[in-house]
């Protein structure tokens, strides 16, 4: 069973989907297990983390193959920032058409298919 959500959420997680997603029970929970302290602490931690070194550059000293996916129509981050991904090497980046900032919740379907074909392809 999901929770669905649609846009009657506007502050919360639907804010950064293009449409109306379907999240999982178990998300749902976790969340709900998170205390509004360790929330707000994890959200301004992330942001310190990016803004000291954006992940782009932190994933430059990975050297394994990666795939980047970013939702073209993404709300939250600027699509066209996914083109940074593009200058490292062996990186492919995939942006799908209609889809906001959570691929794996808005385009299930098309995320799987990207991420087994990715897979394949590492391991042949």
């Amino acid at each position: 069973m999901v929770a669905a959500l649609g846009r009657d959420d506007p502050q919360g997680l639907c804010a950064t989907a293009v449409r109306p997603i379907d999240v999982p029970d178990d998300l749902v929970a976790d969340l709900r297990g998170t205390g509004y302290r360790t929330f707000r602490t994890v959200l301004r931690r992330n942001a310190e983390y990016i803004t000291a070194r954006g992940v782009p550059e932190r994933l430059a000293a990975v050297r394994v193959p990666l795939l980047v996916i970013f939702g073209a129509a993404d709300p939250r981050w600027e699509p066209a920032s996914a083109q940074r991904y593009a200058a490292l090497p062996d990186t492919r980046v995939e942006l799908l058409p209609g889809v906001g900032h959570l691929p794996m919740l808005e385009a299930p379907e098309a995320t799987s298919r990207l991420l087994l074909q990715f897979t394949a392809a590492a391991t042949l």
